[in-house]
């Protein structure tokens, strides 16, 4: 199951790098399809059996992600400081929201995935799973 958080965190970091494509910033690129590798390959660690140095892979690549989002968030403040910066208009969304909510969505809920895959309590996530069919189940 822990695989699946790596696979999502994968998946976002993806999004965010084909929004960044297609926004033209190309520059950023680049370090999407590195979280979205590092995602992967936490999905592949993240397998039963989750002991040794798969383990230990899968908390390196959670607190890459953790590095990322930090040094990320700091570049943010950062630029906001610095610059205010004219809002995007209409043309430059994709589905409403414009490209840099797609980036932190992908950084930062990929970073919450990552961290949960790699520093997760063992079988919280069955048990999660369990309690909602449970309830599904009596309503």
């Amino acid at each position: 199951m822990r695989s699946i958080l790596g696979l999502g965190a994968s998946a976002l970091a993806a999004v965010a790098a084909v929004v960044a494509s297609l926004d033209r910033d190309f520059d950023i690129v680049p370090f999407f399809v590195v979280l979205t590798f590092l995602g992967g390959v936490e999905a592949w660690a993240a397998h039963p059996p989750f002991i040794g140095t798969r383990r230990q892979l899968t908390r390196a690549i959670g607190l890459v992600w953790l590095l990322a989002a930090a040094w990320t968030g700091a570049l943010l403040v950062m630029l906001r400081a610095q610059s205010g910066g004219p809002t995007p208009g209409p043309e430059a969304t994709y589905l409403g929201l414009t490209a840099t909510a797609y980036h932190l969505v992908g950084l930062y809920g990929g970073m919450m995935l990552a961290m949960l895959a790699a520093f997760g309590r063992e079988g919280w996530i069955e048990r999660s799973v369990k309690s909602a069919k449970a309830e599904e189940a009596s309503s």
